[in-house]
This record gives structure tokens, C-alpha cells and sequence, in this order.
């Protein structure tokens, strides 16, 4: 009987030992399974405030920092360059209006055209060919008589303006101005009262003029560019653009004005001087 009673206490001890272990083990699961409440939570346990995460601070580069990424203004000089070459010209460019007035348009065209007429004929006569002959204007324009307040505008007549471009080229200055001379008085005697004139240079000498001109800009600009790079302590290593500014082609004028009576048998003096054809470039280039 004793012996029986040991083994129940035994027993009874081992028991009570495995639920400890038990309710210890359940509370530990409960404490992570269902962590603490924070403080500072109301009745429905919802938190009053929440915290901040807090990042480390980082230096970002401003937008003033510059970077090579390829830009043609980063580590660059930019120049303008000029060229300039005087020439003379070699083509004279006359301008020949025949302007007539009549009290009626028919009147007013029909003398127009008989004077105009007249001017053709004899540039013909003189050697210029309808080739170098275009029209550069005409026009029919009503004229009013003088009208102040509380009046109606009235016609009195009518007045007709026809014009001419004559084209005479020469590479002989002297020859160049004697032909001019030439036109422009056979063109009065025969009915025009109105010239101009101007020289320029032909179409095949302005394309070598432009390209001399070109090339005097560039030599300019590479000039300055390693002016300012030795004064800086670096040096040219490319060019990353070049771009044409602009051209300009001056022309020398001469006339003589619609009111111009008739000239004698004296022949114009035209004296063709020199003028001066210019070029702009801008060229960026690379330093080092």
C-alpha cells in the first residue's frame, strides 16, 4: 500500500511539473503573438499619434554644378568671326521709268506705252539685247483733285508708271561705266524720265567674293579663339560648331530723277568704284 501511495505522489508531481511548463509556454506565445499596447492609446485603441521614420541626411549637388555631358557650352569658347574683300564691280544695274499722265487711263497707257515703245528701240539700237531688258514695275494710279473738309474726292487724271532693269556687265571698270553712261542716255533721249542705277557684283564673281569672304571670318575667329585660350592657360583641342552669321553685300547708287530734262550730246560720266563684300561666322570650340 505504501509503495502504491509513492508512485501516485510521483506521478501526481510529474503532472503538475508538465502543466507548468504548459501554461508558461502558452503565456510566452500570447506575449508575441499579441505584443503590448503603446501608450497614449484611446479607449478603441487606436494610437493618438503615430512616429516618424527618420532617414539619414544626404548633400545632393546643386543645380549650379556643371558636368561635361556632352553640351558644346561646357569647357568651350565661343568667337565671332569677320572677313572682309574689296572688289569691283562688274555689272551696272539701270533702272529706266517712263511715267506719263492724261486726263483719262486709256489716254494715260496708250502714251505710256508709246514712249516705252520708243525706249526699247533704241536700247536695241544700242546693242542691248531683250535678254538683258526685264520689266520690274508697272502701274495705273488714279490722281485726286485737292479735297478738305466736307468734300468728295474727284479725279483729274490718271497716271501710268512703267520701269525697265537694264543689265550691262563688264569685267573693265572703265568699259562697265561707259556702257552705263551709254544706256542711260539713250534711254532720256528717247522718252524715259526716270533712272537709276547701281552696281553689284555678277553671280559667278559674289560666289568666289562670298567664300574669300568666308574664309578671312574663319581665319578671325581662330585668331581670337586662341588669343583668349593662351590668355586663360588652355588650349584649342576641336571645333564643335560652326555657323554662318551673315553677308552683306553693299551696292553704290547713282540717279537721276523723273523731273530730268533731256540730256545733251555730252555723254553721262559713270565712274565705278570699289565696295567691300563681308562675312560673319560664329565658331564654338573645345579647350583643354
Amino acid at each position: 500500500m505504501e509503495s502504491k501511495r509513492s508512485q501516485i505522489s510521483t506521478t501526481t508531481a510529474a503532472l503538475l511539473v508538465v502543466v507548468a511548463l504548459l501554461a508558461s509556454s502558452t503565456l510566452w506565445l500570447a506575449f508575441i503573438a499579441y505584443p503590448p499596447k503603446p501608450t497614449g492609446t484611446t479607449a478603441t485603441g487606436v494610437p493618438q499619434s503615430q512616429g516618424t521614420l527618420q532617414l539619414p541626411s544626404y548633400k545632393v549637388a546643386g543645380a549650379s554644378a556643371q558636368t561635361n555631358t556632352g553640351s558644346s557650352s561646357a569647357n568651350s569658347i565661343t568667337v565671332m568671326g569677320t572677313g572682309q574683300v574689296s572688289y569691283t564691280p562688274d555689272e551696272a544695274l539701270i533702272q529706266v521709268s517712263v511715267e506719263t499722265s492724261n486726263s483719262t487711263a486709256v489716254a494715260a497707257t496708250t502714251s505710256n506705252a508709246r514712249d516705252m515703245a520708243s525706249v526699247l528701240r533704241a536700247l536695241n539700237g544700242i546693242g542691248i539685247s531683250n535678254s538683258s531688258i526685264g520689266t520690274q514695275g508697272y502701274s495705273l494710279s488714279a490722281n485726286y483733285a485737292n479735297c478738305y473738309s466736307n468734300c468728295v474726292p474727284q479725279i483729274i487724271g490718271y497716271t501710268v508708271t512703267n520701269s525697265l532693269q537694264v543689265n550691262v556687265t563688264s569685267s573693265n571698270p572703265t568699259e562697265l561705266g561707259l556702257k552705263a553712261g551709254q544706256v542711260i542716255d539713250t534711254a532720256v533721249r528717247s522718252g524715259a524720265n526716270g533712272i537709276s542705277l547701281y552696281f553689284a557684283a555678277s553671280k559667278a564673281m559674289l560666289n568666289q567674293l562670298t567664300n574669300e569672304a568666308l574664309q578671312g571670318a574663319v581665319a578671325s575667329a581662330d585668331s581670337q579663339a586662341n588669343a583668349i585660350a593662351s590668355s586663360l592657360g588652355v588650349s584649342i583641342s576641336a571645333v564643335i560648331s560652326a555657323s554662318e552669321s551673315g553677308s552683306y553685300y553693299p551696292v553704290s547708287y547713282s540717279a537721276l530723277t523723273a523731273s530730268t530734262p533731256a540730256i545733251s550730246s555730252a555723254s553721262t560720266p559713270i565712274t565705278v568704284g570699289t565696295q567691300t563684300v563681308s562675312a560673319t561666322v560664329q565658331v564654338v570650340y573645345s579647350i583643354a
